[in-house]
């Protein structure tokens, strides 16, 4: 069904890599809440360092937003598809 979703241009091809990575399997979940935790917590650490390290994490929750909204974009044209 997804191939078929790419096939369609319903969703980006990187959009479906993305899923399959972090969303497909446990093991991809596990990894991206991880990464979520730790975003959290490096805000603790930013502030010890002040704005020398801005860049880095700032960079670092960008990138998990933009694999979040992957997964939600696939999530929303897998419901339209099926009309959930």
């Amino acid at each position: 069904m997804l191939e078929q979703l790419v096939e369609a241009k319903k969703i980006p091809p990187e959009a479906y890599e993305l899923y399959m990575l972090f969303q497909a399997n446990e093991l991809g979940r596990k990894v991206l809440e991880r990464m979520t935790i730790e975003s959290f917590m490096d805000e603790a650490k930013r502030m010890e360092f002040g704005d020398q390290t801005f860049a880095f994490y700032d960079g670092r929750r960008s990138l998990i937003r933009d694999i979040r909204w992957s997964i939600t974009l696939v999530e929303d044209a897998i419901k339209e598809a099926t009309n959930v």
